[in-house]
This record gives C-alpha cells, sequence and structure tokens, in this order.
C-alpha cells in the first residue's frame, strides 16, 4: 500500500474488500446449494454456460474486471511486514527485554522453592531474548543496546541458571555479530554504519567478559543433549565472526581464556562430529597469523594431539565433506605450528615423520597433505635433525617415486584437493632443504645426490622437464603482460608491476626458480651431474647459462646459489681425505664404493643393508 494513500484510493479500497466479502459469502451459498441438489440433477453445465458468466463468479470470486484489479493492488501493497525498527521501536523492545529480566530474577527470589511459580515469567523471558533478534535487521542500532545497558544483562544472562536462557542468549549474540548482519540479497556489502554498529556491539561485549563467559559454558554446556551441542557449535560461531570484525581478536581469544586447553581436549575426541569439526577450524584460523598462539600451543602439546588426531587418517579417508574439512583443517594447523623452530624437536620426537612417511606410501587424502608437512618440516637450521631422520627413515627412497610420478593419476581422478602443481613446488623446496641442512660428506647428503646418479640420471632428466615446462608457462604469462602493458601508460605500469610479478608466481615461476637452484647446485656437487645437464640442454639449443639466467633475475636467489655452492664445492674439496678413508674402511668390508667418472663415491657406512634399494 502507498505510504500516503488518497481518499480515492482508500474508497476503491474498501469497496473491493467489501465486494470480496460478499462474493465469498455468496459462493459459499452457492455451493451448499449445489452439493444439496447435486444429485436431483440430471444436466451438465457446458463450457459455454460458464463463458456466459459474466461477472466471473467461480473463476473470479465474484468480483468484476474492475474490482478484481483494485484487489490485486491492495493485495501488492498490503502485505504483512515486520515493523520498521525506528529509534522508538528499539527502546521498546529494549525494555520489554529489561523488564522481563527483571520480573524472572525477582520471582526467581521469591519463589526459589517453587520452580513453577517463575516458570512463566522464564518461558516470557526466553520469549523477550528471541524479540531482539529483530535488531539484526538493524545493526546500525547496536549502539542503541549498548547505551541502555542491556549488553550488560545479556552477560549476566549467560550465567543463568537455566541453560535453555543462556542457549538462547548464545544464540542472539551469534546472530548480532555474524559478518552478514544488515545485509540482502541486492545489497551483499555492509554500510559503514551497519559496520559500525557492529563494531561498537563487539568492543562492549568484550569488556564485559563476552569471552571468558563463552568459554565457562563450554565446559558446563553437556553436548550429549541436541540443544547443548547446538549451544556450544554457535560459541564457536561466536569466535569467528568476532575474528572477522577485528582479525588480531585472536589472540584475546588464545591468550586470555582457557579456550585454547579445551580445543585441544575436545579434539583429542575418537568419532567425528561437527562441534570437533568446527573446533579445529577455529583452531587453525587462531594459528594463522599469530607466533605466540603457535608457541602456547606448542608448550600446550599440540604438536603431539595433532599428530595422533591424523594418525587415524593414515590408512583411510574421512567419510564426508565435513569430516575431509576438519582433517584439512588438522594439516594446516600442524603446518602453522611448524613454522616456530620450537615446534620442531617435538614433531621430531613424536614421529612425525615416520607418520608422515607412511602417509606418503598411501592413495588417501592424508598422502596429498602430508609432503606439505614435511616441506615445513625440513626448512630452517632447526630442520637439520629432521632431515636427517628423514633420510635415515628411507624417505628418499618413498619421495623419489612420487617425484618421477608414481601414483599421480590416481589422485587426481580421487581427490579434487590434490593440484599436482603445489605437489611438485613443496617436492623441490623439500629437495633444496635437504641441500641446506645435509653437511658435506654427510652419509645422508652421498645418499641423496646419488639418487639423481642412479637409473642413468632420470632424475636429472625430469628435472629438466620440469623447467622446460614451467618455462614454458612463465613465456606464456610474460607475453600476455606484454600485451597488457600496450594498454597502459607508464604510471599504470609502474603501479602494476607487483601483480605482474604475482602473475608469473602462480604460473609456476617460483617452482621453476627452485629446479633451476637444484640443477646448478647439483652441477656444482657433481661432474657426471653436470655433463647429463649439458648434453641436454644442448639438445634444445641451450646451455648452462640458461639455468643461471632465471637465477639472476633475482639478488636473493643468487645469494642463496653462492652458499648452497659452498656446501657443496666442501664437499668435493674433502674427497681424497674421505677416498683415503674409505680405502681404510674397505680393507676391513665395512665399505660399499662405487666410482663415477674415476673418482670413488663417498658412500661410507658400516651396514651395507642401511643403503636404500634403487
Amino acid at each position: 500500500m502507498p505510504d500516503t494513500p488518497d481518499v480515492m484510493f482508500l474508497d476503491k479500497y474498501r469497496e473491493a474488500a467489501e465486494a470480496a466479502e460478499a462474493a465469498e459469502a455468496e459462493a459459499e451459498s452457492n455451493t451448499k446449494r449445489r452439493n444439496v441438489t447435486f444429485q436431483d440433477q440430471d444436466t451438465e453445465e457446458t463450457a459455454e454456460d460458464i463463458d456466459d458468466d459474466e461477472e466471473g463468479r467461480f473463476f473470479g470470486g465474484g468480483l468484476t474486471d474492475e474490482q478484481s484489479r483494485l484487489l490485486d493492488i491492495v493485495n501488492e501493497f498490503d502485505i504483512d511486514e515486520p515493523e520498521a525498527l525506528t529509534l522508538q521501536n528499539v527502546k521498546r523492545i529494549i525494555l520489554k527485554f529489561e523488564k522481563a529480566i527483571n520480573k524472572n530474577q525477582e520471582q526467581r527470589v521469591r519463589y526459589a522453592e517453587e520452580p513453577e511459580k517463575f516458570m512463566e515469567s522464564e518461558a516470557d523471558l526466553d520469549e523477550e531474548i528471541k524479540g531482539l533478534l529483530g535488531l539484526t535487521q538493524a545493526p546500525q542500532m547496536y549502539p542503541e543496546l549498548v547505551k541502555l545497558g542491556s549488553v550488560v544483562s545479556l552477560m549476566t544472562l549467560l550465567s543463568h541458571e537455566n541453560t535453555d536462557i543462556v542457549i538462547d542468549v548464545i544464540d542472539l549474540i551469534n546472530e548480532l555479530t555474524d559478518e552478514d548482519v544488515g545485509t540482502s540479497e541486492e545489497d551483499l556489502e555492509q554500510s559503514e554504519e551497519a559496520a559500525s554498529g557492529l563494531k561498537v556491539l563487539v568492543d562492549a561485549l568484550l569488556s564485559n567478559e563476552l569471552l571468558n563467559l563463552l568459554v565457562q559454558n563450554l565446559d558446563r554446556l553437556d553436548e550429549k543433549e541436541e540443544t547443548d551441542r547446538q549451544g556450544v557449535f554457535k560459541i564457536l560461531g561466536i569466535f569467528e565472526n568476532i575474528m572477522g570484525v577485528d582479525p588480531s581478536l585472536a589472540e584475546k581469544i588464545a591468550l586470555t581464556t582457557e579456550f585454547l586447553p579445551w580445543a585441544l581436549k575436545r579434539l583429542q575426541a575418537k568419532e567425528f562430529d561437527s562441534n570437533r569439526g568446527y573446533t579445529s577450524e577455529i583452531l587453525s584460523i587462531l594459528l594463522q597469523d599469530s607466533r605466540v598462539i603457535r608457541l602456547k600451543m606448542v608448550d600446550l602439546g599440540g604438536v603431539d594431539i595433532l599428530l595422533r588426531a591424523l594418525s587415524a587418517y593414515k590408512r583411510k579417508d574421512p567419510v564426508d565433506e565435513d569430516e575431509t574439512e576438519m582433517v584439512e583443517n588438522f594439516f594446516n594447523a600442524l603446518c602453522s605450528l611448524l613454522n616456530e623452530a620450537e615446534s620442531k624437536p617435538v614433531f621430531l620426537e613424536g614421529e612425525g615423520v615416520e607418520l608422515m612417511l607412511i602417509m606418503l606410501k598411501k592413495k588417501t587424502l592424508a598422502r596429498v597433505r602430508a609432503i606439505k608437512v614435511l616441506n615445513y618440516a625440513l626448512t630452517g637450521e632447526e630442520g637439520k635433525p629432521i632431515c636427517v631422520r628423514f633420510v635415515d627413515a628411507m624417505g628418499l627412497k618413498t619421495i623419489f617415486p612420487i617425484f618421477m610420478g608414481k601414483g599421480l593419476k590416481k589422485l587426481k581422478k580421487s581427490y579434487k584437493a590434490f593440484i599436482e602443481t603445489e605437489d611438485e613446488e613443496h617436492m623441490v623446496c623439500l629437495f633444496l632443504s635437504l641441500m641446506r641442512n645435509l653437511s658435506p660428506n654427510e652419509l645422508q647428503r652421498i645418499r641423496f645426490v646419488r639418487k639423481f646418479i642412479e637409473d642413468d640420471y632420470e632424475k636429472v632428466d625430469h628435472l629438466l622437464e620440469m623447467k622446460e615446462h614451467y618455462e614454458a608457462r612463465d613465456h606464456r604469462v610474460l607475453a600476455e603482460i606484454e600485451n597488457d602493458k600496450k594498454e597502459m601508460d607508464s604510471e599504470e605500469i609502474e603501479d602494476s608491476i607487483d601483480d605482474f610479478y604475482l602473475r608469473r608466481l602462480e604460473a609456476g615461476l617460483f617452482t621453476l626458480q627452485r629446479v633451476c637452484l637444484i640443477l646448478a647446485i647439483l652441477a656444482a656437487e657433481d661432474q657426471g651431474i653436470e655433463n647429463q645437464i649439458i648434453m641436454l640442454l644442448k639438445r634444445k639449443d641451450q646451455d648452462i647459462s640458461n639455468v643461471f639466467s632465471v637465477l639472476e633475475e633475482e639478488t636473493a636467489l643468487m645469494a642463496d646459489f653462492v652458499s648452497l655452492r659452498k656446501v657443496a664445492m666442501g664437499s668435493i674439496e674433502k674427497r681424497p681425505e674421505t677416498a683415503q678413508a674409505m680405502e681404510e674402511e674397505k680393507k676391513e668390508d665395512k665399505v660399499d664404493m662405487s666410482v663415477k667418472n674415476g673418482e670413488p663415491m663417498e658412500i661410507v657406512m658400516q651396514n651395507p643393508a642401511e643403503v636404500e634399494d634403487k
């Protein structure tokens, strides 16, 4: 209906309504009369009779065409719409809510021993709490909720004796703080006014101990009950909403409450459920950007708990999408923890390397993510013991078949999460970590280099195939960038330099750079590998300078090459001494000698069984 209907419109509105009522009564009377005389009628009503019904009694409800048109107009505007949330209406809603709280508190005190006498007030309070849900349509009114002191009242209700009331309040706060609050299908983004109102409410909630009260209720609610289980789920939703408003609040959640201990305990449940899955998601979010939270998680035994949780999936896949998402969250959380040096000894002690290697041998979802975990675990100086353990645990025998493409077709077919380019990126980074952390003339390093020599240098060939593949992709992107530059002025080009580089990285430049770095170091470390690289490049009308041209694009890459080359050259410089030591051990039948290019390979070990099969 129009906001200001004129007199003529109202007259027509009234006439149409009266005509509709009269027609309805007449139709009802005719129906009754027809039902009584139906069996006495021997004639059928024909289509012609119906067409002669000018008033449309059967199809138009007894209305004329003009009346029907007016009624349609009225129906278009006369829809039961919720009352507009004006400031006055909001104050009235809040006042009713406060009165319901006071009445319930008063009756609970007066009739403490007679619950039936305060149950009605409790039902009224339940209704008024739900009535506040209407405020989600106008988050710009949230400051009024804060101004009138209702935030304090809500916090008081989080300690209410009746958990149903507590869960009502939790549900209300979850809805009030939802990231989509104040938006509609037409307007998908929050207005500045709505966003500001939401922030005012969140700040008020936090200043009134919301977080600690929520964590207390996590322990209080019994998840064996469906209602309580939903309450826990909504508490987790509030944590996510708060971090959506301000990501920096993650540290307040993790460091000023007992949420982390509760979450780690909750993860240790053996069976999957929605709350366990949601808890894993919140933990993954908390660990993303804060070193302080990650260190606290390590101190609380988080690495070991995640390894135990993941061990359940070393030989089997999650049942459905929700469980799959939980397992992904476990892997993401573990990778976040492995960014910290303090987590790596715990990972090593907890046999994380062995667990990941078991996963790599299986064609499951865990295989897809285990290589990422190993990549994170082996990086940095603190990853050196893990690199040694990786080789000693037969990691080379496990990883190189994967590098050569074994089982990729099945993974691509079975898992949408598997992306071959990501797999290759983690693989080459893992190789570089081994080259950085395994010292010159260490047995583990010798075994690693030997893998590239065996089987007629097939792994070196594969590295050059990867170089060619990613180089072609990079050249395509460079051509696209050059075309884009033609439509830009110099200032736009300058502003887009970072974007251009990101496009190249997304196309595989990062992997290309690491492949070239590995090739350059291997060439420096072994003459036979260098000869193989030069020969294969020559077939493509290229030479070794083509490898270095990729590295020379970035100063950091060249610095990395220099550092790694020193390690490799250190190994080469000590060859005579090592060869002499090998000769002495050979006399005692403790050496497996390999000759390469007329020079002994430094494979020194007390137990020949330790040498991995090719």
